[in-house]
């Protein structure tokens, strides 16, 4: 038996002034301390308490258990309980909003893991609201698959790698004998990449490159059905000092219920129900991590934009504070 805990704090202010999505601060911290017993070389049990703290707020935001039951296979891992779940799916923000980590982090279900040098595999279900009959709530489930395949061999001599990232989610709200008005919904988000990847196998200011070319479509069946689709280039540079990323976003009617709120068609912003049918934008992120100590590094980024629809430059910046022990 052994004890773990895992804090991050976090300040992230988005000057966001457009007709898409508001612009506000995140402010605060989480901690998650547990306690992990191991009866079975192949069987994990995590026992622990999520807390989040919004500052600002003088109640805690949040205070949850957690419970993870973890079985190992090879290089299979079988999940029950909390998952390993928000940035460790690997999916893009148009899929999956980064925000969500600071403000829903916690997922509860059932996952599957698999990963070597070559393969990335996660497959995960999440249940994000329950209901009964007779509740004026509706059920939530969101899950999906989050895969990468290397399709070159990995040799220490050739700096080049091709791969194939494939990621799907599904969102579904609904249930039985409930007292709502909402329609039942399926929404369906998908994206496909064929990606390079460059690594320089010398000392030097290039570490390495990335290009990705996703095409992402989003399909739903609510009443009546709905679809879109983008296209959504990434060019990731990491460089000695920090990282920099440059993504093209050009989207048609778009919409993914856990998204980046940037990257809709239809508004997120409070009271309003604003739409634009396309949508184009120009990314910049600039990242840096700061090892301090074991277990304990700083991120900073900052990440402007330019919207080419509505000729507006905006940005968010942000410091993230991680200690795993």
């Amino acid at each position: 038996m052994n004890f773990r805990v895992h804090l991050l704090g976090f300040v992230r202010n988005n000057e966001y002034f457009g007709p898409i999505t508001d612009g506000y601060t995140l402010f605060g911290y989480q901690v998650n301390p547990r306690v992990a017993y191991q009866p079975a070389p192949n069987v994990v049990l995590e026992a622990g308490v999520f807390l989040k703290k919004d500052f600002g707020q003088e109640r805690i935001t949040q205070l949850a258990p957690t419970l993870t039951i973890k079985f190992k296979h090879n290089r299979w891992n079988y999940l029950f309980g909390t998952l390993e779940g928000a940035v460790s799916h690997r999916l893009i923000e148009p899929l999956y909003n980064f925000e969500r980590l600071l403000q829903q982090r916690l997922e509860n279900g059932l996952q599957i893991h698999h990963q070597t040098e070559h393969t990335f595999f996660d497959f995960w279900i999440s249940y994000l609201q329950n209901t009964l009959p007779g509740y004026t709530r509706q059920e939530q489930f969101w899950g999906g698959f989050s895969l990468e395949q290397t399709i070159s061999k990995r040799d220490p001599d050739k700096h080049w790698a091709l791969s194939i990232p494939v990621q799907v989610t599904v969102f579904h709200a609904g249930g039985q004998n409930i007292n709502t008005s909402l329609p039942v919904r399926t929404a369906v988000n998908a994206a496909g990449s064929l990606s390079l990847t460059w690594a320089n196998r010398l000392p030097g200011f290039f570490r390495s490159a990335r290009l990705d070319t996703y095409v992402v479509g989003y399909s739903e069946l609510a009443g009546k059905s709905d679809s879109g689709g983008a296209f959504y280039p990434n060019l990731t540079i990491n460089l000695k000092p920090l990282t920099v990323l440059v993504s093209y976003w050009q989207g048609t009617n778009y919409r993914a219920e856990l998204g980046g709120y940037l990257y809709q068609n239809y508004t997120r912003r409070y009271n309003s129900v604003y739409q634009e049918k396309n949508r184009q934008l120009l990314i910049v992120r600039f990242l840096k991590d700061i090892p301090i100590a074991g277990g304990l590094s700083v991120t900073a980024r900052f990440e402007p934009h330019y919207d080419l629809k509505n000729r507006l430059f905006e940005h968010s910046e942000g410091i993230y504070i991680n200690f795993t022990h």
